[in-house]
Parts: structure tokens; C-alpha cells; sequence
């Protein structure tokens, strides 16, 4: 052989290693079995606990099915009252539509109790946001990390929220699924996913945050590759679509922003903050203090998705919804705390680096959790 023939014969070939696809179960099963384990655990939580001591904080009827219905109290009243009798008075318009509206179709279409209607409803919608939030988490970080991400976040001592008969969950799965789609660059899904959100829960409006920062990192802040962009639109149509409902408000009520002045209805409780908190003539109820100090956990959290340039687009969420809740949220702080679901994940990734934290942790927010259940379910209020 001459060295002509060695020339010729070049490099030997790079043979790329095949891409395995990902298979359905990879992406559905981890979100399916934290989902699964979590709700046995709340039903059967509620159920105990209504069963071993019936008494109640407040008046309740009889229940035939204490683990389901224990789970429809408190702001599930109103979305019964609306889903089966429509706004007959402008302050309810302050509970958004979509949610009573699919307690509705449900109850029509299966002939469940409305209140079990409503609470199927939420957790159709618990799964799919875990479902959208262990998706993005797994692409950011891997598999390892999104499960722990997710095992933390059904473990939270407010996630049980996710399963009663509030539209905390809808907003769950519409912020978790709306800031996917951003992140994969499909930014006119992402904008109607959003916007439906909206009109399940008022706050779902933030996550636009996420998306205002998914689109400024793919264009930059130049007006006019921003603007002019069809991706634009994404922005425009979360209000759009909840425009839908203002436009019913003021044919129903003649207030278009019926919604906002009904808060007015329930005092000025509705609008406190950390500022009126460390008032020291202000007078609170004891379970607001255990949302203010549980609430450090997830801020902090928020502000750690900013050490990495990947986890921007979730920081922006998820900082704007704990400066809100702090601002004006303090009743419902707790609550809310299991909407800033992207916080869960820089605790993830420090539990999966130090596993002997892992359990501790995830056993002490469940364990809290079920004490906080035993309180909403016997009618204290926890809301």
C-alpha cells in the first residue's frame, strides 16, 4: 500500500450513536405516580379524619362521601353556587367562570353531586399541571431532578389546594403547560393556554411574566425584532381571551370590572401584605403567620431560579407571583405558595445532590400538609 493510497482512504468514519426516542411512559409515568400516591394520601386523609371525628368549626352538612365532598368547602361554595345557578350578584363575579362552567358539564354529563363535579375538575387538571411542569423540569435539568422536583411539590404543605374544589390547580397546569410551550418557542399556544387559565384564576395573568422573558431571550429588546413578530401575539392573547369574560360583566352587570370591585365586598382583608403583617397594631388570625414563615421556603426558591441563565424563563413567573402574594396576597398566601411551582425546582436539584435531605424534607412538608388538611376539612379556615 503507498501512501497515496493511505491519503485517500481519509479518517476513519464517525458512526453517531442512535437517538433513543422517548417513550410516552418517560415523559406521563413519574407525573402519574406522584399524582396517584398524593391523592390516595388526601382522600384518605379526609376521609379519617371526618370519620373519626365528625365535628366541624363551622355548621356542614352530612356528607355521603367525606373524602371527596371534605374536599369542597370554603371558596367551593361560591363555585357551586355560580356553576349551577350562573352570577346572580355582581360580587360573585370575583370567582372567574371557567372553573364552575366544567363542574357544570361534569355534573351534567356524569350526574355526580356538584360538589364531587368541581373536585374532578381539579384534579383532571393537578395532573396535567404536573404532567407540564415534570416536562420542563426534565428538560432543564434531567429526569432525576424533575422527579424530585415534583415529589417536593405534592408533598407541600399547601399542594393539597391542587386537589379540592378550587381552580388552584387549573392555574397550575395552565401556567406549567404555558411556560413549556414559551420555552419550545411556540409562543401563540402558549399565549391561549394562558389566556383559558385566566379565566379559571385571576393570577394566572403573572405567568405572562415568563413569557415576556421567553420571548425578550429568543429576540432581544429591540422594538422592532420584538414587536413585529408574530410571536407578538402570544402576548396580546392571554388578555384577549379573558376579555371575553369582561365583556359578559358588562352586559350582565354594566361593569366591565365588576370582578376587581367585588373584592371590596370582603373588606380589607383581601388586600393585605407583609406591610400591614409586621404592622404591630394589626390583629391576625394564627394560621397567617404559619403562610408567612412556610412562604420563605418557595421565595426563596423563586429567586435561586436566577442563578442559571436556563431557568430564567421559569424566574419570571415565579418572582413576580411571590412579590404579588406578599404585596396584597396575605390571606391567601399559603395557598398561592403552591403556584409558584417553578420554585421547587433549585430545591430539587439540592436534594438530588445531597440525598440524605431528600426524605427528611419531602416527610416534614407532608406531614404539615396533612395537618393543614385535617384543619380545611374540618372548616377552619384554612383557605
Amino acid at each position: 500500500m503507498t501512501n497515496t493510497d493511505v491519503v485517500a482512504a481519509g479518517p476513519p468514519a464517525v458512526v453517531e450513536a442512535p437517538v433513543t426516542p422517548v417513550k410516552a411512559w418517560d415523559l406521563w409515568g413519574p407525573p402519574l405516580v406522584a399524582f396517584l400516591i398524593s391523592r390516595i394520601g388526601i382522600v384518605a386523609v379526609t376521609a379519617w379524619s371526618l370519620t373519626i371525628d365528625p365535628r366541624t368549626h363551622r355548621p356542614l352538612v352530612p356528607k355521603t362521601w367525606p373524602g371527596i365532598e371534605g374536599l369542597c368547602l370554603w371558596d367551593c361554595g361560591w363555585f357551586e353556587t355560580i356553576g349551577l345557578s350562573g352570577y346572580a350578584e355582581a360580587y360573585q363575579s370575583n370567582f372567574f367562570p371557567l372553573f364552575p362552567l366544567l363542574g357544570r358539564v361534569v355534573h351534567e354529563v356524569t350526574r355526580l353531586p356538584m360538589p364531587i363535579s368541581l373536585v374532578v375538575v381539579a384534579n383532571i387538571f393537578g395532573f396535567l399541571g404536573l404532567a407540564g411542569a415534570y416536562r420542563l423540569f426534565r428538560e432543564l435539568e434531567g429526569p432525576a431532578v424533575a422527579t424530585a422536583a415534583i415529589g417536593l411539590l405534592v408533598c407541600w404543605p399547601f399542594s393539597f389546594f391542587q386537589a379540592a374544589g378550587y381552580p388552584e390547580s387549573m392555574m397550575f397546569a395552565s401556567t406549567a403547560w404555558a411556560i413549556y410551550f414559551a420555552h419550545k418557542s411556540r409562543h401563540l399556544t402558549a399565549g391561549t393556554v394562558l389566556g383559558l387559565g385566566i379565566l379559571g384564576r385571576h393570577l394566572t395573568v403573572l405567568g405572562g411574566a415568563s413569557l415576556l422573558v421567553a420571548q425578550l431571550r429568543e429576540r432581544g429588546p429591540n422594538p422592532k425584532k420584538f414587536l413585529f413578530n408574530w410571536s407578538f401575539l402570544g402576548l396580546v392573547l392571554p388578555f384577549a381571551i379573558v376579555s371575553i369574560y369582561f365583556v359578559y360583566l358588562h352586559f350582565r352587570f354594566g361593569d366591565s370590572m365588576a370582578w376587581l370591585h367585588a373584592r371590596d365586598n370582603w373588606g380589607d382583608v383581601a388586600w393585605w401584605g407583609l406591610g400591614t403583617f409586621f404592622d404591630p397594631k394589626a390583629n391576625f388570625e394564627p394560621q397567617i403567620r404559619v403562610y408567612v414563615i412556610l412562604s420563605i421556603i418557595p421565595g426563596i426558591g423563586a429567586f435561586a431560579l436566577l442563578r442559571k441563565r436556563a431557568w430564567w424563563t421559569l424566574a419570571g413567573y415565579a418572582i413576580v407571583l411571590m412579590l404579588a402574594i406578599w404585596s396584597i396576597g396575605l390571606a391567601g398566601l399559603g395557598r398561592y405558595t403552591q403556584a409558584c411551582w417553578p420554585a421547587f425546582l433549585p430545591l430539587a436539584v439540592f436534594v438530588t445532590k445531597r440525598e440524605a435531605f431528600k426524605g427528611p424534607i419531602m416527610a416534614a412538608f407532608a406531614l404539615v400538609q396533612g395537618m393543614l388538611l385535617y384543619l380545611f376539612c374540618h372548616s377552619y379556615p384554612i383557605n
